[in-house]
């Protein structure tokens, strides 16, 4: 193998090799065609006799290569061995590896023919190369001819190896050095990749054609080079562009431009994990009555109104601070590295100063103000959600005292969220549970001081906390629309116990009221075709009934409530409006909706003594009443004095301690429908 690298490991080996191999076989065959002409054609003969068998051979040994069948492959060759000059048979793979080979031991007299007949024949099959059929045959039969003309052989090869090296010097300069030039700026592109590299043409021939070829192909690979380096830069620029655009609608709201609730919640998360020692503040901001502004002069006004209200509130934020939207009508702002707490405060101070001046959008002046809950880390949280949720706690804690302030958060919130909860879980099991009652409380005609009426007044008798009063659960059943299921039940069983009372000798006009809920109509009405089957199956009339419902809920209720309360009124069902006098519009609305019936608020009743002013307004109501054919009941008569004034004022009704307290139904019927009172 090392022979044969040297020997063929160059052009000018290769060329020299060559030239000497022709010098040699040009002598023998010389002194052949001279001595002997047979010994020329027997060697003619021998290499064509070889290359016969080789192409016969050729097919099956294919087939074999293809198939790997080494045994049918062997057999093929075997006989090969048989032939007296042929040393060695292989057949080799497209990659060099042999695939079966046979060798002999001749002892064959050759003593100047040391080199070996090779005979190679590609495999191949339908246009494929599988691989190389080699032979090797020594010169014995030929040597035996050529023995007699050796010195002759020897003088002619001397002479032609001189002129063989003679002309592969010539050849060299002229034929190879350009090839080999050629070769060694080809092999240095390939390890440089650099195409600026030309190779120099130093001659016309085709090996002069061939490097300019050469360079043409290199300059031609060097432009596109250049033009794909030039398309990946435009794309890369372009991706970058794509990929800020996306970084940017999905970090930013596309309203107002500020960052969202995905950007201010991953920087919350970087903050609490790579900077654990810094402190922050969350401040969570929603504005108060957006709601009623965005449906009564609309969603256009309302957008608008949101950008200017972050704008406003951006400008009173430091420059450190960030500003994002949630969506909505709510925002958070962080403030990293605050000092002390009163920092924070006189952030949301100088947030609330900026938003009392109001805003002029599509020339209409609006008022917006803004409910403020604070969270700080870590004092109050040391996660990203419970930041977040304790300032939503913080945020709620403002809307509940009044609108328009700020709080920071305390614990004693957490554990009013954690009561509540409990009380909403407890909530939904109660009707199943069968843990409410109906306690009711008499209204008597101050005139006869006889009964007439009466007020349901539900109470929850509860396995763990004992009796637990409305004030306590209403509100948060209205908030979780529980207070649906529990107003049917409460006008259902009321419904039932008068239905008893009727029995039991109640006078045909004797009413019970209940109190409503504005949720308990945002149905459609669709309750109300139930409500009167369930009361005619009852055998009650549609006015035994009365819906009551305080003013200030009316006030605030939507339109299609109020449309609701005006069916009930048309059904003939009695509409009493509770607490009056404590709204700030009840005159409008007395003229607006068919009233039934006016409570007087307590507040009102309790100061008639000593407060001339009470007394004035009583009377006032009272006439307006009259006026407009309304009965008046007055709730919360304590004292005989107070029964005497109203009464004294033309109030029908009354209600409250002076009476009797709110009853269950068993003691209510032993006190008023019982044989005795009733005979009177």
């Amino acid at each position: 193998m090392t022979v044969r690298r040297t020997l063929f490991g160059s052009l000018n080996a290769k060329l020299l090799m060559i030239l000497m191999v022709v010098a040699l076989f040009s002598t023998i065959t010389i002194a052949v065609i001279f001595t002997i002409y047979e010994l020329n054609a027997v060697t003619k003969a021998e290499q064509s006799r070889l290359n016969s068998i080789a192409n016969i051979l050729a097919p099956n040994l294919t087939a074999t290569l293809i198939f790997q069948d080494e045994v049918s492959a062997k057999e093929q060759i075997k006989p090969l061995l048989e032939q007296s000059n042929i040393v060695s048979a292989r057949v080799e793979d497209t990659s060099g590896k042999v695939f079966v080979g046979i060798f002999s031991q001749k002892n064959n007299d050759v003593k100047i023919f040391t080199n070996l007949m090779i005979v190679k024949i590609p495999l191949t099959m339908k246009g494929v190369d599988y691989g190389t059929l080699t032979i090797k045959a020594d010169y014995s039969l030929i040597e035996q001819s050529l023995m007699f003309f050796s010195v002759f052989l020897l003088g002619i090869l001397v002479l032609i190896l001189i002129l063989s090296f003679i002309l592969s010097l010539f050849l060299r300069k002229n034929l190879i050095y350009p090839l080999t030039h050629l070769a060694t700026v080809a092999e240095h592109v390939t390890k440089t990749n650099n195409y600026n590299l030309r190779s120099k043409v130093l001659s016309t021939d085709e090996v002069g054609n061939l490097a300019s070829c050469f360079n043409l192909m290199l300059e031609t690979i060097e432009q596109r080079d250049h033009s794909l380096e030039e398309k990946v830069l435009q794309r890369t620029n372009a991706l970058k562009v794509a990929n800020s655009q996306l970084t940017t609608q999905a970090f930013s709201d596309p309203l107002s431009g500020l960052p969202n609730r995905r950007f201010i919640l991953d920087k919350l998360s970087d903050l609490i994990n790579h900077a654990s020692e810094m402190n922050f503040a969350i401040l969570g901001l929603d504005l108060d009555g957006f709601k009623e502004i965005n449906d009564t002069m609309g969603h256009d006004y309302g957008d608008l109104l949101l950008i200017d209200v972050s704008r406003c509130i951006a400008d009173a934020l430091p420059e450190s601070a960030i500003l994002a939207r949630l969506g909505g009508d709510e925002f958070i702002i962080l403030v990293e590295n605050f000092s002390n707490k009163a920092t924070i405060n006189q952030i949301a101070i100088d947030i609330h100063h900026r938003l009392a001046g109001g805003f002029s959008i599509k020339n209409k002046h609006v008022y917006v103000t803004v409910s403020i809950g604070i969270a700080t880390y870590p004092d109050d949280g040391n996660t990203v959600e419970n930041i977040v949720k304790y300032a939503d706690l913080a945020m709620y804690k403002s809307k509940e005292t009044g609108r328009n302030c700020h709080h920071f958060f305390n614990a004693i919130m957490l554990d009013d969220v954690l009561k509540k909860r409990e009380l909403i879980d407890d909530l939904r099991s109660s009707i199943v549970n069968n843990e409410f009652e109906l306690y009711y409380q008499p209204i008597i005609d101050l005139s006869t001081n006889k009964i007439r009426k009466a007020e349901a007044l539900i109470r929850w008798h509860h396995p763990v906390r004992g009796m637990v009063p409305p004030l306590e659960f209403i509100s948060v059943a209205e908030e979780v629309g529980l207070i649906v299921e529990i107003g049917e039940w409460v006008a259902r069983t009321a419904a039932q116990d008068l239905a008893d009372l009727k029995k039991l000798g109640a006078d045909e006009h004797f009413q019970i009221s209940v109190n409503v809920s504005p949720i308990q109509f945002k149905d459609g009405g669709q309750w109300m075709s139930h409500w009167f089957e369930y009361v005619a199956g009852l055998g009650l009339s549609h006015d035994a009934i009365i819906v009551e419902i305080t003013e200030n809920l009316l006030m605030e209720s939507e339109e299609s409530v109020r449309s609701q309360l005006t069916k009930l009124k048309k059904q003939g069902v009695p509409i009493a409006i509770d607490d009056f006098g404590v709204g700030y519009s009840s005159l409008s609305y007395l003229q607006k909706m068919d009233v039934d019936i006016l409570k007087i608020d307590k507040s009102f009743v309790d100061d008639l003594e000593t407060e001339s002013n009470s007394r004035d307004l009583c009377q006032i109501m009272i006439m307006l009443a009259q006026h407009l054919s309304i009965q008046v009941i007055a709730e919360g008569i304590e004292n005989e004095e107070q029964r005497m004034i109203l009464a004294n004022l033309g109030c029908q009704f009354g209600q409250g301690y002076l009476f009797s307290k709110p009853l269950p139904l068993t003691l209510f019927k032993q006190k008023y429908f019982d044989d005795s009172v009733l005979s009177d």
